[in-house]
């Protein structure tokens, strides 16, 4: 879970049930479609794309919340040779957001699940897919694991990037981390910092903000650049897919606060009725690299393995071979 600037962490033609259709990557039984398809009764926004349509179906949930991917497709060109991706800009972000605005309705967890339900139906269908693989990142990792609980058929198996497990566990690593880096840089305000802060609960904004300096990794950094340009230069827009983009952030967070900082996996979800695998950076100080390891190794699942690869919290994009390559290697193609 991430935030830009103040946020917790466009524009399409199609409203039509089916999506369109663009020959564009390369092979006869390449795929790429986006538009506007009616989730959990509303218009919602999905991709699907990929070099081979016959390739293991992702659906992919992203951060946030709402650190809708529409604008960074690209990103996922890595995984696209190897598989067929599903994006979806959930309910509240992103061109979603930009579709229903403000009236959004029903900002809950448990709506979202469902509609996640429905986003893999819709990419079953099309795709003709008995499974799919669910991969959640960050926020989206959370969402994954109410999905999962609530239609485990329709999932061949469920891997996390990111994975948050508790958020005081998240606030402590984080703070130990920022204390160690403050130690090695001599820096004495923020340490200082850090001791005011320890005294706020760890749902305070004040206390989040005394260790956000530390959280990004050097490859976090630098993912975090492509959403900086995106954005743009200031004044930020006021109308557009940008100012969506942004807005869907300041809508959506506070909505899914109560739910980010009580969510406990441990007791949420002890057991899992789907092969569960977590594929995590090694340098991802925004939740508890340690908490996730932790929680893999209790969790009862079919199959499961803990899979560390370089790179901090988006390291699935920015070492996007290792973790296709883990993903590859570890996680079984959909059933037939």
């Amino acid at each position: 879970m991430h935030t830009v600037s103040r946020r917790f962490v466009l524009d399409v033609a199609v409203s039509s049930p089916l999506l369109f259709m663009k020959p564009a990557l390369g092979t006869p039984k390449a795929i790429d479609e986006s538009g506007f398809i009616r989730i959990g009764g509303i218009d919602q926004w999905i991709s699907i794309r990929g070099t081979d349509s016959c390739n293991p179906v992702i659906v992919f949930l992203h951060g946030g919340p709402a650190e809708a991917q529409s604008p960074f497709l690209r990103e996922f060109l890595p995984w696209e040779a190897f598989f067929t991706v599903t994006n979806w800009d959930q309910r509240g972000a992103g061109k979603t957001f930009g579709r229903n605005r403000p009236t959004t309705p029903n900002m809950t967890v448990d709506r979202l699940a469902q509609d996640v339900v429905e986003v893999v139906e819709h990419a079953k269908r099309r795709l003709h897919a008995h499974q799919v693989i669910l991969v959640g990142h960050s926020w989206g990792a959370v969402l994954a694991l109410y999905a999962v609980k609530l239609r485990p058929d329709l999932f061949s198996a469920l891997v996390g990037t990111g994975q948050p497990v508790n958020w005081t566990l998240t606030i402590e690593d984080r703070e130990r981390w920022a204390r160690q880096r403050a130690m090695e840089t001599g820096d004495t305000a923020g340490l200082e910092s850090l001791d005011d802060a320890a005294k706020l609960p760890v749902t305070d904004f004040n206390r989040l903000r005394a260790s956000n300096k530390w959280r990004m990794s050097e490859s976090d950094v630098s993912y975090l650049h492509i959403q900086r340009d995106f954005m743009g230069p200031r004044p930020l827009p006021t109308t557009g897919e940008v100012a969506d983009w942004i807005e869907g952030g300041s809508f959506s967070g506070p909505r899914l606060w109560p739910t980010i900082t009580s969510f406990d996996a441990r007791t949420f979800a002890p057991e899992l009725p789907v092969p569960f695998y977590v594929i995590q950076g090694r340098d991802d100080h925004v939740v508890s690299f340690q908490a996730a390891k932790d929680y893999l190794d209790q969790v009862r699942a079919p199959a499961k393995a803990f899979i560390p690869i370089d790179g901090g919290h988006f390291a699935c994009f920015t070492h996007a071979a290792q973790f296709v390559a883990a993903l590859r290697g570890r996680v079984p193609p959909q059933v037939p």
